[in-house]
């Protein structure tokens, strides 16, 4: 017997016997497991810092594996094409794209977007507090692959106008050109239509281009043109949560002259400017933080404006997030909502003279090279944080834990939160009402939860009839004359066949007052003439 289970039996003087215990206890001793937990396996695609995105994983206990392609925890990849959907496992795997960020995210397809909600939005008496107009935003754009468009901007151009032609679906600034002889683009389209093989759907697809207004009279900085390129995460599609970073300045390496050839004059992306050789020696001067650039215009521009300081730092942040609203409300309905799902997107702005923002366009996979100390203070921490948040949403979401407060959320902000909409509900939504035989059976807190869920859903109910009302009304007002005969002709014939396929045979109740009558008649005479 061992020392600890030792005991020592004691006679005393009335010659009971008692039994006395080791007072030492026993030691429970902590084995060790010989099971070691694997860390969570993530895949990086090649391209764009790579390094940059493994560094930051593995520092937060993921390990990168490349030969595991579709069992992963975490998927990083350039393009959403990268991304076998079909495989994707909803709450249990992340990825760094959503499905149907092509909406706002290609040129063509963005300027679609944002023109039918604008469109809809002007049938709508109570708008949202943070729309805006096309023409507040956006350079003036028209569709050149569509000849209604086309005729429009022939039509509408004026002799020293300059326009910018971009393709849809590149970015880093390939294939841009701009356009000041309108008669050459118009015969370069006039011969794409006598083309056969331009009426082909994949030519169509690989063609499709949008031109914009060019901006002639851009805010400066040191003579030189400027953009301001800020991101936009979306670390959950179900629920939808956005959230907004400021961002850095990018700058030309020239000075700026509307009439210069030159492209990297009028770009200002780091894929053009390394194009140029002098940019290994003026590349620290290519990138601006926003602090920089907030000195920069209290001290140069907003004094000759009678404006008060830090403009940058208080007005231009809430001009930017109600241009991404706006984009959001445009594209949200179109999200696929599937658990594990983000993206970071960066966002292209450009100030004129007048101090007007205005929106160029938004990429799906935003540089993250850090050429530069000012790119090297900004894109890695931006690119840190949005990854956090978006693991720290899935994990409370996963778990059915509240969402916020966010402990990742640090230099981005949110501003929008679906669970704060009204609209949304979808926890409401999900409840269903309790049978009679079970609403006997709860308790008062019970009874108003269901008063409280139902009320909510009549609501909600409601406001989508409004919806769906206002939609058709729109679409009524849309049709032409001929278009409304030709529905309500198919309408007609549609309901015409619909009778004559109908049984002959009558309701049941119809049957039985009919031989009712029948048996009342048989008993009266008959009257003759």
């Amino acid at each position: 017997m061992s020392e600890e289970n030792s005991s020592t039996i004691i006679n005393d003087s009335s010659g009971e016997t008692k039994r006395r215990t080791n007072p030492r206890k026993r030691s429970v001793r902590k084995r060790r497991s010989l099971y070691i937990e694997p860390k969570p396996v993530c895949f990086i695609g090649q391209g764009n810092n790579a390094e940059l995105i493994e560094d930051i994983l593995k520092s937060i206990g993921y390990e990168n594996r490349p030969d595991k392609v579709d069992e992963f925890k975490f998927r990083w990849v350039q393009c959403s094409y990268e991304v076998n959907w079909n495989l994707f496992k909803d709450g249990e795997q992340i990825v760094n794209h959503i499905q149907g960020e092509d909406y706002f995210t290609n040129k063509l397809q963005l300027y679609q977007s944002l023109q039918t909600y604008e469109n809809t939005s002007q049938t709508i008496i109570k708008r949202p507090s943070t729309y805006l107009s096309l023409n507040e935003y956006l350079p003036q754009t028209f569709k050149l692959d569509e000849k209604h468009d086309r005729d429009i901007l022939f039509n509408l151009h004026k002799p020293g106008d300059v326009w910018i032609c971009k393709p849809s679906c590149l970015n880093q600034g390939k294939g841009i050109y701009i356009v000041r002889d309108i008669s050459s683009l118009k015969d370069k389209y006039d011969q794409l239509e006598a083309n056969p093989r331009s009426r082909s759907s994949t030519f169509r697809q690989q063609n499709k281009t949008i031109v914009q207004r060019y901006i002639m009279n851009p805010l400066l900085i040191h003579g030189k043109k400027f953009d301001i390129r800020c991101y936009m995460l979306i670390s959950s599609v179900q629920p939808l949560l956005v959230h907004y970073h400021s961002g850095y300045i990018r700058l030309s390496m020239f000075d700026f002259d509307q009439h210069d050839e030159n492209l990297l004059t009028h770009l200002t992306n780091q894929y053009m400017q390394k194009k140029d050789p002098k940019y290994y020696e003026m590349k620290e001067d290519t990138a601006w933080t926003m602090e920089q650039f907030n000195d920069y215009m209290n001290k140069y521009i907003l004094p000759k404006k009678n404006l008060p300081p830090n403009w940058v730092l208080e007005v231009l942040p809430k001009q930017i997030e109600r241009i991404m609203l706006n984009v959001i409300e445009s594209i949200r309905m179109r999200l696929k909502r599937r658990i594990g799902c983000f993206g970071l997107y960066g966002y292209d702005f450009m100030i004129d003279n007048d101090l007007k923002v205005l929106l160029i366009e938004i990429n799906v996979n935003p540089a993250l090279s850090t050429n530069t100390n000012t790119l090297v203070q900004a894109i890695p921490p931006v690119v840190k944080e949005s990854i956090l948040i978006s693991i720290e949403c899935f994990e409370k979401i996963h778990h059915a834990e509240k969402i916020f407060p966010l402990k990742s959320l640090q230099t981005f902000q949110c501003i929008y939160n679906e669970l704060e909409r009204k609209s949304s509900l979808p926890l409401i939504r999900q409840k269903r009402q309790l049978s009679p035989s079970k609403a006997t059976n709860t308790n008062t807190d019970d009874k108003v939860l269901r008063e409280k869920t139902n009320f909510f859903y009549s609501v909600d109910r409601v406001q989508s009839n409004q919806q769906e009302n206002e939609l058709l009304s729109t679409l009524h007002r849309s049709l032409t004359n001929s278009q409304l005969m030709r529905t309500s002709k198919s309408v007609n014939d549609i309901h015409q066949a619909q009778i004559q396929r109908r049984p002959l045979t009558r309701p049941k109740s119809i049957r039985s007052r009919s031989k009712s009558s029948n048996r009342i008649k048989s008993n009266e005479p008959v009257q003759t003439s």
